[in-house]
């Protein structure tokens, strides 16, 4: 029964992701990598903090591209929505600046995904009806059980259409609530015996940041000899170019005389 129960966590934690992207396909970069390479590219949806080589980070607008369109100071915290692997290299898209980073060159913040990484073992399909929520139709969003800061305070709920995946009982016996979507908040963590408490105690605060391992299958990107920009540049010149010969070799003047005789 138990590997039953943690068989069915599994599946939840697979399926997961698809509901986030699902969330967040109501906006999709406006960048042209993004847009040629979609079928490429990874939802990822966690910050990142910069730890470049040289005390900052390079944002370009494709990854591989010569110019930065920004820089991120190390220690610099930002959302990375997307991951790509462009060349054999990793690279995240951030909405923030619209461009993309090296994720070599950035930690990866503590975050839900690697509370459920620390606590697989620990979790367990909800079968409770969270009365306390019912009766405030209120509660305290977290990162995750044990973080020391909550996010925000939710109010006036729909508590028919409020949903726990799945739920986490810490040493002091609170349960806690994973909820996937919610009003705009995507993977958070309510603890359904207090949810109003913002005095919490912070039995898991966060570590420090770490270098970002996937967990998730890429399809590499080859590099291609020409950018896209360099291609459309030579095609534009070629089809000006034609078009004068094309004129200069086709279009003749009819020449005539004020009086519409010929010479």
């Amino acid at each position: 029964m138990r590997k039953c129960v943690f068989a069915l966590i599994a599946v939840c934690l697979l399926l997961k992701p698809a509901f986030t992207v699902y969330a967040d396909l109501i906006y999709e970069p406006d960048n042209g990598f993004y847009q040629q390479h979609r079928r490429q590219i990874v939802y990822l949806g966690r910050s990142f903090m910069a730890s470049g080589t040289g005390g900052s980070l390079s944002v370009k607008k494709d990854p591989g591209f010569r110019n930065d369109i920004a820089k991120l100071q190390n220690g610099e915290v930002t959302y990375v929505q997307y991951s790509c692997l462009y060349d054999g290299e990793f690279w995240g898209f951030t909405s923030e600046f619209s461009g993309w980073i090296k994720l070599d060159q950035m930690l990866v913040m503590y975050d839900y995904v690697a509370f459920e990484e620390d606590h697989r073992d620990e979790l367990y399909p909800y079968d409770g009806d969270f009365s306390q929520i019912k009766e405030t139709r209120s509660a305290i969003a977290w990162a995750w059980p044990g973080s020391d800061v909550y996010i925000w305070t939710y109010e006036n709920l729909d508590t028919e259409n409020f949903r726990v995946s799945y739920a986490y009982k810490d040493n002091e016996g609170r349960e806690w609530g994973f909820v996937t979507y919610l009003y705009g908040g995507r993977n958070i963590w309510v603890c359904l015996s207090d949810p109003l408490n913002r005095d919490l105690p912070a039995f898991n605060p966060a570590p420090e940041p770490i270098p970002w391992v996937s967990e998730t299958t890429h399809i590499n990107i080859e590099r291609s000899g020409m950018s896209l920009f360099v291609l459309i540049t030579i095609f534009t010149a070629v089809l000006v170019v034609s078009t004068v010969v094309l004129i200069n070799v086709y279009w003749r003047p009819n020449k005539t005389n004020p009086g519409g005789k010929n010479d």
